[in-house]
């Protein structure tokens, strides 16, 4: 017992002394400091956002002491990303689909205490409907920037190597859509990789033909378009597709209807490539139904010669409607497609070249095709031609049956070897550029020899506030034919889209396509680098942009 004792009595003596020893350390009721609580209101527990939407936040702050703003430092965090260090955010949201777990910290300058306050931001694709993109080279680079077109919106500008980390190549050359959407995921569809349950933005880029999702703007998990996705019908013998190298691309809807045979839309697209100097060609469907493919198709003329890098359908037809069964395709004709070793035309169907016999329309030895498009004119198709040594001829080519004609050939004029051209579909007119001006001609003049001239001009940049060294570059009409969208570099002589500042522009007209009177709505400046290809990329296909049979006009732009 006595033991016990002195054992107890030892721990309480030890407990007096450590007691003692605190005190003296000046830890009394006078030297305790009380702490500035803050807290904070006006976030949001969850912002739900597209990708390239802005995010404004102006939190509200309270202590228990003091809510003098400048007392503090503050860092907001998105997805474990710094997007701002002051008291209000004002970001634009420049992630990938998701929920991203957030973050706002307040931080005491003087005692370093910090608070709090989480949330969550949950992106989903601004991408997902029509846009107006434009493929660009920017410092040596191929660049994307675009416009939403469904909400009042900024340009996304030079997105895709600051979104993905890497560059989407060095040479850009051309912009196109694939509008089928799979039905089926695309590791069960018989279209992948030509297309997905979004369908299918190809971009050509050093030769290569890059697949981007239509709906979020992504590469694909496959990155390109390979020679062995238009064999995999073949069995016997070994698919040859030596000199496989992407230069053209073309497509076409030839079905774009309600299923007859059941719910849902039936698609079916066909799909042209020059690739080598050869043909590749896909016709595709949105069912789970075997696609056809041909590929490295020679010419019939010689199987060592080369296409040129150009091809267009002769004729396309709008399908007719069938009682309540509105059609949004076409009855498409023959691919023509031109020889440059021998400077002859032809025509291909399933990809397989046929040849057009001289006595029919004659050769044109030296010579490339670079523009081709049907006409208003029933039968009749507009061709551009040019020689080595830049010249141009325009041409007119006619059909009755199976028989080719040439109808009419004159001189490009004032068109150039860069020239962009665009043939209307509801007037024999051929718009085109040559330098810093646009001009329009009467298809229907080559058949009396008038030469396109100053007098078809119908507007210069000049006009426009644009100095000498701007000059257009790309150019695209809208489906309905209502707007025409050209793309300007104010970079004069560099090739490149060198320097920090962007010198690309895209100017939006009004076209009235009966007079083809120019109206301009808006001018965008700086969006770009120099711009290769504007197009508008359309989420949904309806021919000539009207729904319900061609009754409703629904092109927003």
């Amino acid at each position: 017992m006595i033991a016990i004792h002195n054992k107890f009595w030892g721990i309480f003596m030890g407990a007096l002394l450590l007691s003692s020893c605190y005190k003296d350390l000046g830890t009394g009721p006078e030297d305790y400091q009380e702490i500035n609580e803050i807290k904070i209101d006006g976030i949001e527990r969850q912002y739900a956002l597209d990708m390239d939407d802005s995010l404004k936040i102006s939190p509200k702050l309270e202590g228990t002491l003091y809510s003098d703003t400048s007392r503090f430092n503050y860092l907001w965090e998105i997805d474990s990303k710094k997007v701002g260090q002051s008291a209000e955010l004002a970001t634009v949201i420049k992630l990938l689909p998701g929920n991203k777990v957030s973050r706002f910290i307040v931080e005491d300058k003087e005692t370093k205490v910090k608070s709090y306050f989480r949330f969550e931001v949950n992106v989903s694709s601004s991408t997902a409907g029509d846009l107006i993109m434009v493929l660009s080279k920017s410092n040596g680079k191929a660049e994307i920037s675009y416009l939403r077109l469904d909400k009042p919106s900024n340009w996304v500008v030079n997105y895709y190597e600051s979104r993905f980390g890497k560059p989407l190549g060095t040479n850009p050359q051309r912009l196109n859509f694939l509008m089928l959407e799979a039905t089926l995921p695309v590791e069960e569809t018989n279209n992948a990789p030509f297309a997905n349950r979004n369908g299918r933005v190809l971009v050509l880029v050093d030769n290569q033909l890059a697949l981007i999702d239509k709906g979020t703007l992504e590469p694909n998990v496959v990155p390109y378009l390979e020679a062995d996705a238009f064999t995999r019908t073949a069995y016997y013998p070994k698919p040859d597709t030596e000199g496989y190298k992407p230069e053209f691309m073309a497509s076409a809807i030839y079905t774009w209807r309600k299923n007859p045979y059941g719910s849902g839309i039936q698609q079916m697209e066909n799909f042209q490539l020059i690739s080598g100097g050869a043909l590749y060609y896909g016709s595709l469907s949105s069912y789970n139904w075997t696609p056809s493919f041909a590929y490295n198709g020679k010419s019939a003329y010689g199987r060592s010669n080369y296409f040129s890098p150009f091809g267009y359908y002769h004729t396309m037809t709008p399908t007719v409607d069938k009682g309540t069964m509105f059609n949004h395709s076409y009855d498409l004709g023959d691919f023509i497609v031109f020889d440059r070793t021998v400077g002859r035309f032809s025509y291909s169907n399933s990809g397989i070249s046929r040849q057009i016999p001289t006595t029919d329309v004659k050769a044109f030895p030296g010579y490339d095709l670079i523009y081709g498009s049907p006409t208003s004119q029933s039968g009749t198709s507009y061709a551009v031609l040019k020689s080595s040594s830049s010249s141009l001829r325009f041409l007119l080519l006619g059909k009755a049956g199976t028989k080719y004609s040439l109808t009419g050939e004159v001189s490009g004029g004032v068109a150039t070897e860069e020239s962009k051209f665009y043939n209307m579909k509801t007037s024999p007119y051929v718009v085109f550029t040559a330098g810093n001006k646009l001009y329009k001609y009467n298809v229907l003049d080559i058949g009396s020899g008038t030469v396109p001239g100053t007098g078809h001009e119908v507007l210069s940049l000049s006009s426009l506030g644009y100095d000498n060294e701007a000059k257009i570059t790309s150019m695209s009409v809208s489906r309905s034919e209502g707007t025409l969208l050209l793309g300007v570099s104010r970079y004069g002589a560099d090739n490149e889209g060198s320097g920090t500042e962007l010198k690309g522009d895209v100017l939006r007209f009004d076209l009235d396509r009966t007079t083809l009177r120019l109206n301009l709505k808006e001018k965008y400046e700086g969006i770009s680098g120099i711009p290769v290809d504007v197009k508008v990329k359309y989420q949904t296909n309806f021919r000539d942009g009207r729904s319900d049979g061609g009754v409703t006009l629904i092109d927003n732009i």
